[in-house]
């Protein structure tokens, strides 16, 4: 196959008898009656499906003869249009399928290389959104995942100068084979190193020595209203660039029953997209980007989410490692929002936590973490994502006025 630097991968899903892309990276919220469900690998025939749209019968018929017209004499040479995106009559009455959250059935590579995620301090002066582009393009990769059902296509980010690569579990999940296209058009087979459906992370191996790694920044140095971009290949177009701010931060969304703690962001994020980087001012990954909210109404826009850099590099770093992915938790409730003159008070400790064991109980006040002031339960979720059972967190609480300082230990939640 040959090799054409055009912005378009030749010979990827969109050229297949059958084309398909993942089901869209989005937590849909059908009109007056909102749901939850994770982003996955399941790939669909590019088919059409009349716009979902109760109305006059005549308009319908207009509606269905338009599509067949412009289906007919529009040119098929670019990115497929996504003709499924609202569902018809039809669909609402079937049932709905399962969401695929199996590994892929790809080689291994070895665990316990000792390769990890670095997260690096943003240095210099901030970049124009051209700059960004030019420095994070040469280490995001185009992943084709190839299922019983077709193919399917999405983003991913390079890790390692040889060949480690991060993206979303649902852009690989159920596939019989991945393919990656570097930035100079190199295609090779990947094998999988780790793969967690409910953190929604996957990281890949490709076998090479000479690609460009992304610089990972932390994102709790995020702030909203900072300027991001998201960087992948939506719809099927590589390399697709597009701006936009923090919209908010740890913002807790419910996927399939998983509450994710995720960035909020206003860029972007379509079909393909998913497994791509969200990028800061200094051309840094703050993010990993796996859904967005739409409505089937329409109402809903610029609600894109990816994965903070510092849960990416947890689950990663444990993956490559060959460990299992745990969450952890501290052991104890509090209120939501902060008392008078600042910290968060507890309601209930559990008795087979560390922070029981260390004398924590309802009522005292938890004034810092880590050193860091805490004004509210949004700096103990941050503080978490990087964290995992076993790992110790100084926490400075209030009782009666006086204040302690004891060292717990996160328990498995």
């Amino acid at each position: 196959m040959e090799n054409q630097n055009d912005g378009l991968w030749r010979g990827g899903p969109w050229e297949q008898p059958s084309p398909a892309f993942p089901n869209p990276p989005a937590v849909r919220i059908p009109a007056g009656r909102p749901r939850s469900r994770r982003p996955v690998l399941r790939p669909r025939r590019r088919g059409r499906k009349w716009p979902w749209f109760l109305g006059l019968l005549t308009l319908v018929a207009a509606i269905c003869l338009s599509t067949v017209l412009l289906d007919r004499y529009l040119p098929r040479q670019h990115a497929p249009i996504i003709w499924d995106r609202f569902p018809s009559i039809e669909e609402e009455e079937a049932p709905e399928q399962e969401l695929d959250d199996r590994p892929p059935s790809i080689p291994k590579a070895g665990t316990g290389t000792g390769v990890t995620v670095t997260l690096f301090p943003a240095q210099g002066e901030a970049l124009a959104y051209t700059q960004i582009y030019e420095k994070a393009c040469p280490s995001v990769v185009s992943i084709e995942a190839e299922a019983s059902g077709g193919y399917s296509a999405g983003t991913g980010v390079v890790l390692t100068q040889d060949g480690y690569l991060i993206t979303n579990a649902h852009v690989v999940a159920g596939a019989r084979s991945v393919r990656v296209m570097l930035h100079n058009n190199r295609i090779l087979p990947a094998s999988l190193v780790g793969f967690d459906a409910v953190e929604d992370l996957a990281v890949l191996k490709v076998e090479a020595e000479d690609l460009t790694p992304a610089r990972f920044g932390d994102s709790n140095d995020l702030r909203i209203g900072e300027p991001v971009a998201a960087l992948g290949d939506s719809l099927g177009y590589r390399a697709t660039f597009t701006d936009g701010i923090v919209s908010a931060l740890n913002r807790e969304v419910e996927v399939d029953g998983v509450n994710m703690v995720l960035i909020q962001t206003s860029a972007a994020i379509n079909y393909g997209n998913s497994g791509g980087p969200l990028l800061n001012q200094y051309g840094q990954v703050m993010g990993i980007n796996t859904i967005k909210i739409v409505s089937e109404d329409g109402s809903a826009e610029g609600l894109g989410f990816a994965i903070p850099s510092r849960r990416v590099k947890y689950v990663a770093d444990r993956m490559i490692a060959g460990e299992e992915i745990k969450t952890g938790v501290f052991g104890f409730t509090v209120n939501t929002y902060a008392v008078v003159g600042g910290g968060l008070e507890l309601v209930d400790v559990e008795e087979d936590s560390d922070a029981w064991a260390k004398g924590l109980r309802a009522g005292d006040v938890i004034t810092a973490a880590n050193g860091m002031t805490v004004t509210g339960i949004e700096d103990l979720t941050r503080l978490k994502l990087g964290l995992g059972p076993g790992d110790v967190v100084s926490l400075t609480y209030l009782r009666d006025g006086e204040s302690f300082t004891v060292d717990v230990a996160l328990i498995e939640g």
